[in-house]
């Protein structure tokens, strides 16, 4: 289902500025941008990425290529922004806004309950199952102390249960892969074009992919669009 949010692109943050350029240079990015010079404002971004936080690069370049009406590889960016850490008003605004303007099947809006739950599982941050898990510890700990659990595998148990969003965080969330297709991509039956084509992964979906062979990446997410596509047109990370 369409995001009928109308937030608006933001202009991108001051943090852009390159710190070893002199002041006249370090300006030039917000000069290009609110002259609407959006291709060079993006080649500045490229020229400079070295330079610039990753997750204010990907902030501002997302932000460029909405700008610049290519909704898909904004959403690329804005996605890979906030999964390097730069979470705040201005990000997911613009990823929402970003989203509004597409029209394609998506892991986050799917009403599959397999994609549910792991849409849900992938939107907490390893932070958060950190926090769940020392929550569960304290809460272990003070049942124990109070005697409310006193048999020694009863304790093995719960502290072991304690311990399952770090480790579920840590050996299935962090290695699940993401990709957006930059632009659309025919979906196959096998891992080549000589396999039956089942449809398309429409310019700007979000998917979760797998297997990889010999230049191919299964579709494990959403269910959907399960299938085969090929590396070229996706934004990966």
């Amino acid at each position: 289902m369409k995001n009928i949010s109308t937030t608006p692109i933001t202009k991108p943050l001051a943090e852009t500025k390159v710190e070893s350029k002199s002041p006249s240079q370090e300006s030039s990015f917000d000069e290009l941008f609110l002259k609407k010079d959006y291709k060079g404002a993006a080649q500045y971004l490229l020229k400079n990425k070295q330079q610039i936080d990753s997750g204010i690069f990907h902030y501002n370049l997302g932000t460029v290529y909405s700008k610049m009406g290519d909704q898909a590889t904004a959403r690329f960016h804005l996605e890979k922004a906030i999964q390097e850490g730069y979470i705040n008003s201005a990000s997911l605004n613009n990823l929402t806004f970003v989203k509004s303007q597409l029209q394609v099947d998506d892991l986050t809006t799917s009403t599959s309950l397999p994609d549910e739950l792991v849409s849900t599982a992938t939107s907490i941050p390893a932070a958060g199952y950190l926090s769940m898990t020392l929550l569960m510890v304290v809460i272990f700990m003070l049942l124990i102390r109070l005697k409310k659990i006193e048999k020694k595998w009863v304790i093995a148990v719960v502290m072991l249960l304690s311990l399952t969003p770090f480790l579920f965080s840590n050996f299935y969330v962090k290695n699940i892969n993401y990709a957006v297709a930059l632009s659309d991509i025919p979906l196959y039956e096998g891992p080549s074009k000589i396999f039956n084509e089942k449809g398309k992964v429409r310019a700007g979906s979000k998917i979760v992919i797998g297997q990889f062979k010999d230049g191919w990446f299964q579709v494990e997410f959403p269910m959907s669009l399960s299938g085969w596509i090929n590396k070229d047109q996706l934004g990966l990370y």
